[in-house]
C-alpha cells in the first residue's frame, strides 16, 4: 500500500506534463539520492526520498500471512481504480513505466513577508518515450493550453489553472515541479553550478554507508538540524520561537536523518545524528539479564547507566527555570516520603546494567490486568542499595504491610504482602552479589531466580528479531507481538464491545516481532535502529 503513495506525487507530475515537449533523447538519468539532491538548492532545510525501484519494494511480497496478502493486493486494486476514475490514467501502464524515484525538499522563504516553506520535488525519468506519450495523453484531455517560459535556455511549463500554480522543467534529466516559479528557477541555477544539497560541505548523507540501509524505500534529512526545527516551528498557523536554553540543546545536534528498507529480516528502520561531540556517552551493555527472563515474557527493555541519565537530565534542568523546580519538588517529596537522598541513595548505585521485563500473570493482585513485570538492575554499591532497601522495606512496614522471607535456589526472595491476605505487592531478591531483581506479579520472580525452562533469548521470535540487530549496544527494546495479541486480543474486543476487525487482525498476525536498539559507533554519530519482523508468505 506505501509505493501506491506514488500516486500522490505522479498527480503533480501530471499537472507538469507538458514539461515534457522537449524531450528527444533514449537515454534516461539516474534517481539515486544524491543524484536527485544535485539539482536542490543547498540551503534547503528538509529533504525526502521516495523509491520507485521494483527491486526494493519486491521483498515485501516475501511475507505476510494469505489473509494480509489478499487485503493489500485489493486496497491496491482500489487505489489504482480511484486514480483512474479521478485522471483518466492508468497507474501501471501510463504513469509506473517513467517514473522514477522521487525527492521532495523544503526550502526557507527567502523574503522578509512571509515563513512560508516553499516546496521542490526532483523526479528521475526511467522511460523517456514513455514520459512523453503521458505527457502527450496528458495534454490532450487539458482544456487549457500550457503557458512557455524561458529562464536561461531552460523551458519551463506553467500549468497554472487558478490559484492552483504548478511549474515544471526538466533539469539535468530530472523532471522538477515547484507551485512557484522562482523555487523553479533556484533548481535551474542549481543545475548550472550553483551549491547543491548534494554538495554542501560537511554534509556525507547522500554516501551509500550513512545510513547503512541497501535500497531504501524511503528516506529523509534534516542537513542542518537547528535550522530545520526552527523552520518548521516557524511555519506553523502559530509560529514558535524556541528558548535560549532549548536552542543551546538542539545545537548540539548537527543534523539528521533516518531511512526505511525491506531485507531478509522485514521492514527495517534507521535513525541517524550527527552531533558536535558533546551529547551523553553510555556504556554498552551485554545484555547478560535477559537470559533470566523465561520465554513467556512479551516485553523488554534494557540498557545502562540510569544515574549518567540522570544527573545528565539535572544539567538540562538547571539552564531551564520550570525544569529544574519540578527535579527540586521531586527531590524534596520522595525525602519528606521516605527520609531517603534521590541522588546519594537511589540513583548513585545505578551505573551499571538494567533490564525490564513484562510477563503474563494468572494470579494474584495483578491478575485482573493479565501481566506483570520485573527489574533487574545490576548495583554498583551493594551496601548503600542494601541500606535503601532496608529503610524502604521498613517505610512499607509502616503502612501495615508484611514481610515475608522465603528460599527458591539459591535466592533468598523477600515478599511484601498487603494486609488481610489479599496477596503480594511485589518481591526481591539478589540474584547474585550485583544484580538486585523486583518483580509485581505473583510467582514472576520465582521464574527468573530458578532458569527452569526457556529463557526468552532462545525462543525463535526473539532470535529473529534482536538476532539482526546491531551490537554492542547501549540500550535495546524488544516486543513479542505475537505474544502480546495473544495476551491481550479478547480484553481488547472486550473493552470496544465488538471483535477486531478481520482486516486489523490480518495484518496485526502477520507481525512477529518488534525490536530497537540504540548505538554509539563513535563520539559524534549516535544511531538507533527499529526491526519489524513478518511471517513469510506461505
Amino acid at each position: 500500500m506505501a509505493k501506491k503513495g506514488i500516486v500522490t506525487a505522479a498527480l503533480l507530475v501530471g499537472a507538469a506534463g507538458a514539461g515534457f515537449a522537449g524531450y528527444k533523447y533514449l537515454y534516461s538519468g539516474q534517481s539515486n539520492p544524491r543524484d536527485l539532491a544535485e539539482v536542490i538548492p543547498a540551503d534547503a532545510y528538509m529533504a525526502a526520498y521516495i523509491s520507485n525501484e521494483p527491486e526494493a519494494w519486491a521483498k515485501l511480497q516475501k511475507f505476510g500471512t494469505p489473509t494480509a496478502q489478499k487485503i493489500i493486493t485489493a486496497q491496491l486494486k482500489e487505489a489504482e481504480q480511484n486514480f483512474l476514475a479521478q485522471s483518466k490514467m492508468d497507474f501501471n501502464n501510463d504513469i509506473q513505466p517513467w517514473l522514477g524515484n522521487i525527492m521532495v525538499a523544503i526550502l526557507p522563504d527567502t523574503s522578509d513577508r512571509s515563513a512560508k516553506p516553499h516546496i521542490l520535488v526532483a523526479i528521475g525519468i526511467k522511460d523517456k518515450i514513455k514520459a512523453l506519450n503521458f505527457a502527450n495523453k496528458l495534454k490532450a484531455q487539458s482544456k487549457e493550453p500550457t503557458k512557455k517560459l524561458d529562464y536561461k535556455g531552460i523551458e519551463i511549463a506553467d500549468n497554472s489553472q487558478g490559484s492552483n500554480q504548478i511549474f515544471s522543467a526538466i533539469v539535468n534529466d530530472r523532471l522538477v515541479v515547484a507551485p512557484e516559479q522562482r523555487t523553479l528557477e533556484l533548481a535551474i541555477d542549481t543545475a548550472k553550478g550553483q551549491p547543491s544539497l548534494a554538495s554542501k560541505a560537511g554534509n556525507d548523507w547522500f554516501k551509500a554507508d550513512t545510513l547503512q540501509l541497501k535500497q531504501p524505500i524511503m528516506a529523509f534529512y534534516l542537513p542542518d538540524y537547528l535550522q530545520g526545527v526552527q523552520q518548521l516551528l516557524k511555519s506553523g498557523k502559530q509560529p514558535v520561537t524556541l528558548d535560549p536554553a532549548t536552542l543551546n540543546q538542539l545545537k548540539k545536534i548537527q543534523s539528521l536523518g533516518g531511512g526505511i528498507a525491506i531485507d531478509d529480516a522485514g521492514i527495517r528502520m534507521k535513525l541517524v545524528a550527527k552531533t558536535d561531540g558533546t551529547t551523553l556517552s553510555l556504556p554498552t551493555t551485554s545484555a547478560k539479564a535477559i537470559g533470566s527472563f523465561p520465554a513467556e515474557t512479551f516485553a523488554l527493555i534494557g540498557g545502562t547507566g540510569l544515574s549518567q541519565i540522570w544527573t545528565e537530565a539535572n544539567k538540562v534542568a538547571q539552564t531551564q527555570p520550570g525544569t529544574q523546580q519540578i527535579f527540586t519538588q521531586m527531590r524534596q517529596g520522595f525525602t519528606q516520603s521516605t527520609q531517603l537522598d534521590l541522588d546519594k541513595d537511589v540513583f548513585s548505585w545505578m551505573s551499571g546494567e538494567y533490564t525490564i521485563g513484562m510477563m503474563p500473570v494468572s494470579r494474584g493482585i495483578t491478575a485482573m490486568a493479565g501481566f506483570g513485570g520485573a527489574l533487574t538492575i545490576d548495583s554498583t554499591d551493594r551496601a548503600v542499595t542494601d541500606n535503601t532497601v532496608t529503610k524502604l522495606v521498613n517505610l512499607a512496614k509502616g503502612y501495615g504491610l508484611s514481610v515475608e522471607q522465603r528460599q527458591v535456589g539459591s535466592t533468598q526472595i523477600s515478599d511484601i504482602k498487603a494486609p488481610a491476605g489479599q496477596g503480594t505487592l511485589l518481591s526481591y531478591g539478589w540474584l547474585n552479589d550485583r544484580s538486585l531483581t523486583v518483580a509485581v506479579g505473583d510467582g514472576l520472580l520465582d521464574k527468573i531466580a530458578n532458569h527452569a525452562g526457556e529463557s526468552i533469548d532462545r525462543t525463535p521470535n526473539f532470535a529473529a528479531t534482536m538476532g539482526a540487530m546491531p551490537s554492542p549496544k547501549q540500550s535495546y527494546s524488544y516486543i513479542d507481538v505475537e505474544k502480546l495479541y495473544s495476551l491481550f486480543n479478547g480484553k481488547m474486543s472486550s473493552a470496544m464491545g465488538k471483535a477486531i476487525p478481520a482486516d486489523a487482525n490480518a495484518m496485526i498476525t502477520s507481525v512477529q516481532g518488534l525490536g530497537m536498539s540504540s548505538t554509539q559507533p563513535d563520539k559524534n554519530t549516535n544511531r538507533v535502529e527499529a526491526l519489524l519482523t513478518l511471517k513469510p508468505n506461505k
